[in-house]
């Protein structure tokens, strides 16, 4: 049940989620099957408010296909038995119909959802937390962040980055006027930019430090997805964009007949209007980042129950999550943790695990991570 109002909502939570996306449902699902009492899923904005954010044209990288049958999952779907192609009828659906999807699944399972909560801050009291909120303070047991990365842009400090537009204010690509439009990296959203800023008839030029175009990675999370290489591949064949490699932006400057961009090596572009910033986001663990510590590559440090190495009883979900040099970034990716964490959960609240199983039996349950070094082994 979701509620938009106070009513019926508690003072006091054996578990908050914060964050009612993918994560935040995924794992308030499994403690839901483990019936511990009083888990509710805190958000600020709407169900799938993060994929509601994204530009119009913007589509899910991974395919969403019914297997359930067979025994497979959906790689989009937040539990193994439910499945975002079967429901939405599209393989890679856009923000607002994921959205959907997650607002579905979340009445199905019976999910508690506080909807319109904005979680500022979390202090730590006797045998729990006490959670700083837009509509005063709330107590919890225990506490699971599932805040993702879209709702934290990041401009990577580059000087001027004011004079641009970043990817993730980004509503839809038909609101750029200027008939040429500069991006700023070519990642996943560099080029998914350049993609929908093409075929609005603008002639589109990308710049990247490297050329992520050109790097092949078994795993998507380091290099451009199929489906990002495969749209690419098709579209610059008859619209027009340019990629240029070893482009180190390092500032925008404004000129009285538009913004300059400046690069390391002496070149520079002059832009009409404001440049496309593709220059990612920050960690969803932001906000509450005095609670984790984090490796030198800024990945939040968590136990093998995902739980911060800083503050016992706050755990983690989502794409920040990272053992052994794996990155979870995608859903199908996160979901075979969140029976690790709700098993943590349980077993201090002494509630009996066995239904985990079925986690464990459809892929879901992952406490030993190993990966072969065999070049043909797609681990």
């Amino acid at each position: 049940m979701t509620f938009d109002s106070d009513i019926g909502f508690p003072d006091h939570l054996r578990v908050a989620v914060v964050g009612a996306g993918p994560a935040g449902l995924g794992v308030a699902r499994v403690l839901r099957d483990l019936a511990i009492p009083d888990v509710w899923v805190l958000e600020r904005g709407q169900i799938g408010q993060s994929f509601r954010d994204w530009p119009e044209e913007t589509r899910l990288l991974t395919p969403s296909f019914p297997g359930n049958v067979f025994g497979l999952t959906d790689l989009n779907a937040i539990s193994f038995d439910s499945s975002p192609g079967w429901s939405l009828r599209s393989e890679h659906p856009s923000g607002r119909s994921y959205a959907r999807y997650l607002e579905q699944a979340a009445d199905m399972f019976g999910v508690n959802v506080q909807c319109g909560i904005d979680v500022l801050a979390i202090d730590h009291i006797d045998n729990g937390f006490a959670l700083q909120t837009s509509r005063g303070e709330l107590t919890a047991d225990f506490v699971i962040w599932a805040c993702g990365h879209f709702g934290a842009p990041t401009d990577a400090g580059l000087p001027g980055a004011e004079l641009g537009r970043h990817y993730g204010t980004v509503s839809s690509w038909d609101d750029i006027e200027e008939d040429e439009v500069y991006v700023i990296g070519g990642y996943e959203s560099g080029i998914d930019a350049a993609i929908g800023l093409a075929q609005k008839g603008k002639e589109v030029i990308v710049l990247d430090s490297g050329a992520p175009w050109l790097i092949g990675d078994k795993d998507p999370s380091r290099s451009l997805s199929p489906y990002t290489q495969q749209r690419l591949d098709t579209f610059r064949k008859c619209l027009s964009i340019t990629l240029l490699p070893d482009a180190d932006v390092i500032a925008l400057e404004r000129e009285d007949n538009g913004i300059h961009i400046l690069a390391s090596d002496g070149r520079s572009w002059l832009s009409d209007g404001p440049p496309v910033l593709a220059t990612g986001f920050v960690g969803g663990t932001k906000r509450v980042s005095e609670w984790f510590d984090y490796a030198d590559d800024g990945v939040p440090l968590l136990t093998a129950q995902d739980e911060s190495t800083a503050m016992p009883g706050l755990f983690l979900v989502g794409p920040e999550v990272s053992h052994q040099g794996h990155l979870f970034c995608f859903i199908y990716k996160f979901r075979q943790r969140f029976a690790v964490v709700a098993r943590a959960i349980a077993a201090r609240m002494g509630v009996d695990t066995e239904v985990l199983e079925i986690y464990y039996d459809n892929n879901m349950f992952l406490d030993d991570l190993t990966c072969c070094d065999d070049d043909k082994c797609l681990c």
